[in-house]
């Protein structure tokens, strides 16, 4: 790019993943008439279309799908250079986003967080409870935990790095086994529980009057005394007021995998927050407080 600025970089960069003009001037600290105008600077010398609207969001063409990657490369080239003049590569600091779905954060990575950011007090982590998935690509997250193998994201790297085991769970002082199954909606028939338990109550009646779209909400109908449900063992052998019953077949599991953008795998806040989540994940057997 021709008499090329970081200021004119960091608007493309911040166009590109936020999808709009308020997105990118948020992230900026300035106003949108600011990043429209740098941006139709940067086009007039270019002599290139950088976006295009479609349905309401801002989309790269091939240009500025190119001048974004060339303004991230040099945006993590200034981090790597600015953290070992400053010594932070020797220790953990700055900013991790990491996104899960929300029973993942609010029960299991919330309540451990608190040894992550005692061994590294210079660290500070965004927890993004959302079923949708963050594109790490576009920065909405630098680290991203999925509950099967990712499809998307392609630029991501990926592994899995845990099985989360499922129990059938109850409210504690309920006649569990005539209690109905919770399942989750239509949107969500390939989920293994939501196999199970179509299975389990094929012709019957055998299914609770509610059914949810989210763990969260499932587990409170299933303290709430409404039915019965699978929750991941790591969540139900915590609750107060569950108990862990027999579920009569097989375990169910399913694999978390975890994604991380390739250009960030090494930063040091990066990596030590990667070994606390598979630590996290870890769980041993020996630590479930409820025993079917």
């Amino acid at each position: 790019m021709r008499d090329e600025n970081w200021d004119d970089l960091r608007i493309v960069l911040n166009i590109a993943r936020t999808d709009s003009f308020a997105g990118a001037a948020r992230r900026l600290g300035v106003n949108e008439s600011t990043v429209a105008r740098r941006l139709r600077q940067a086009e007039n010398r270019l002599g290139a279309q950088l976006f295009h609207r479609n349905s309401g969001k801002l989309v790269p063409t091939d240009a500025g799908q190119l001048l974004a990657r060339h303004a991230e490369a040099i945006e993590l080239q200034a981090q790597s250079a600015h953290s070992k003049i400053s010594g932070l590569d020797q220790r953990a600091a700055g900013t991790v986003r990491v996104t899960a779905v929300p029973l993942m954060t609010n029960r299991i990575l919330a309540p451990a967080l608190g040894s992550l950011l005692a061994a590294h007090p210079d660290l500070r982590v965004d927890l993004i409870a959302d079923p949708r998935d963050f594109s790490l690509s576009k920065r909405e997250a630098d680290i991203a935990l999925r509950l099967a193998r990712p499809k998307s994201d392609m630029r991501a790297l990926s592994r899995r790095v845990a099985n989360l085991d499922y129990g059938l769970y109850a409210a504690a002082g309920t006649d569990a086994n005539t209690l109905p199954y919770i399942d989750y909606d239509d949107d969500m028939p390939d989920l293994p529980q939501s196999r199970w338990i179509a299975a389990e109550t094929a012709g019957t009646a055998k299914t609770a009057a509610v059914r949810v779209n989210d763990a969260e909400t499932l587990l409170n109908c299933i303290a709430a005394g409404i039915g019965r449900s699978f929750l991941p063992v790591i969540v139900g052998n915590r609750c107060d007021g569950l108990v862990r019953i027999p579920s009569g077949s097989q375990p169910l599991s399913r694999e978390i995998w975890l994604m991380v953008h390739p250009d960030l795998r090494d930063l040091i806040r990066i990596s030590v927050t990667i070994d606390w989540i598979t630590a996290t994940l870890s769980v041993p057997a020996q630590a479930a407080r409820n025993q079917t």
